[in-house]
């Protein structure tokens, strides 16, 4: 299996360049672009290359290195070009990985495949996000004075990518010293998981910033599957912003949306329950029960992964026997519930780094 030829692979840095002062931060000490090996989630066994950006702290290097912070990003799109160490940050999350820089940690913030590297972006595979980070924090601690002591931290589709990489650890990348997850606005399915529940009834009205999401799962099942048909899934006047998706990032797709109010009810057809059911296999996370405590931020008004599936996250997760830590934040939405969460996440990871 790949993930037993993995032990064996070093994910090496094949390139190691200075990342412009316009993609960078303004608490790192020093910022760079590494290229480096993996191997393709989506088929399991072939040879990549991905990209991650890595940012060091001020002052000082520690004895022993820096501790890290494995930052996996929210959904930017399915484009190369869409990769977050391509563009500048956003300043939510530059303010939130500043935040981690301050405290002394190096952040190690990887790209994903297909994002600033070779292929289509498949978005939401757990498999292919969880090798594409670890592989990230093996390079990283071969390139740069970092110690063996990592924490997992996404927002989002991010959120899916910790915990996807926190429950691949134990068998794809057993050196790698996890000390927490942490995760905030966190996709959840199972095989039970109905459009219903992520995007409400069809008889919805206004835009729904959810509506890209479904064009990236669609473009990414098209990739492996050539013979789908988009109009199966899709209404007429959605067709024309499904073949957007494929190259426009987030940001202005998801104006996009706004602009022509994109919603369930005049974007989606009934049979995307039938794509949602042949794609949830690539988004199971591998595991609910972690061996390391997991902390869990909800945004008590988040619409773009809702509020409820959140928390039936949360509560899977507890009942696996993980160590779970839940805090909600009411009034909050996705995106606003990010840094807010600081003043609990961070005394969280604090305290593991402390007591192991």
């Amino acid at each position: 299996m790949a993930e037993q030829a993995q032990y064996n692979i070093v994910a090496n840095v094949t390139e190691k360049i200075v990342l412009p002062p316009r993609n960078g931060l303004s608490e790192a000490g020093g910022q760079y672009l590494i290229r480096y090996r993996s191997i393709s989630g989506v088929d399991g066994k072939t040879p990549r290359e991905d990209t991650a950006a890595v940012f060091l702290p001020k002052g000082v290097t520690p004895q022993g290195g820096w501790p890290v912070v494995i930052w996996a990003h929210g959904t930017v799109g399915i484009a190369t070009h869409c990769a977050p160490s391509l563009n500048p940050r956003t300043p939510r999350d530059s303010q939130y990985l500043n935040t981690w820089l301050s405290l002394g940690f190096a952040v190690v913030a990887p790209d994903y495949a297909g994002l600033g590297s070779e292929g289509l972006h498949h978005y939401m595979n757990a498999r292919a996000e969880a090798w594409s980070v670890l592989d990230s924090a093996r390079a990283a601690l071969s390139a740069f004075p970092l110690q063996n002591r990592l924490v997992l931290v996404g927002q989002s589709q991010g959120a899916h990518a910790a915990f996807a990489s926190a429950g691949y650890q134990k068998t794809y990348a057993p050196k790698l010293n996890i000390l927490a997850t942490v995760v905030t606005g966190t996709p959840y399915f199972n095989a039970t998981t109905s459009v219903q529940q992520v995007f409400g009834t069809f008889k919805t009205t206004g835009p729904d910033p959810k509506i890209p999401y479904a064009f990236y799962i669609y473009l990414s099942a098209e990739d492996t599957n050539p013979y789908l048909k988009a109009e199966n899934y899709f209404q007429p006047m959605a067709l024309p912003f499904l073949q957007q998706a494929r190259e426009m990032c987030i940001a202005p797709l998801t104006e996009q949306v706004n602009r022509y109010s994109l919603n369930a009810a005049n974007t989606l057809k009934p049979a995307i329950q039938t794509l949602l059911d042949t794609q949830i296999e690539t988004m199971l996370y591998p595991t609910l029960h972690i061996e390391h405590p997991v902390f869990i931020g909800i945004g008590g008004d988040d619409i773009n992964v809702p509020t409820a599936m959140q928390q039936r996250f949360a509560s899977a997760v507890k009942a696996a026997g993980t160590a779970t830590v839940v805090r909600e934040y009411p009034g909050l939405d996705h995106s606003g519930t990010v840094n807010p969460s600081l003043r609990d996440s961070v005394p969280f990871v604090l305290e593991q780094i402390h007591d192991r």
